[in-house]
């Protein structure tokens, strides 16, 4: 991957090629897809992509090991871009939920060290309560 051209955006939209083919080694995708697992944690630009390629384990096709290299080329290309984490004492948790119930459809929280966000979470509610 060292002289593999960078592209600007880890997941394709636009590929609808065949996927029928069965890729040939799925030992490696899913030795790569576990690798980039990983990468989320300083890299959440590509935790979406990654998480597409993820359901893809079982019945991997070659049309998913050409998204996992394009996740692989937007690392080669983004390779100064990281998470920065300003070290302050002490170091306090601190959580926020979202606690509004009047109609909202999502929910979310977040989960701060210091001031750092380490944990978040955004999701559309299955229902909502109109009384507290």
């Amino acid at each position: 991957m060292t002289f593999a051209k960078p592209c600007s955006t880890p997941i394709d939209t636009s590929n609808n090629g065949d996927v029928s083919t069965p890729f040939e080694d799925p030992i490696l995708y899913r030795s790569v897809v576990g690798a980039l697992l990983y990468a989320t944690i300083i890299r959440p630009d590509v935790a979406f992509a990654v998480n597409k390629a993820f359901q893809h384990m079982q019945a991997t096709t070659k049309i998913h090991w050409t998204a996992v290299k394009r996740i692989l080329r937007y690392l080669q290309g983004t390779l100064g871009y990281s998470l920065q984490f300003k070290h302050t004492s002490p170091l306090q948790i601190q959580a926020f939920s979202d606690a509004d119930r009047a109609g909202d459809l999502t929910g979310g929280m977040s989960v701060f060290l210091g001031p750092n966000l380490i944990s978040w979470c955004s999701r559309k509610q299955k229902t909502v309560s109109r009384c507290t």
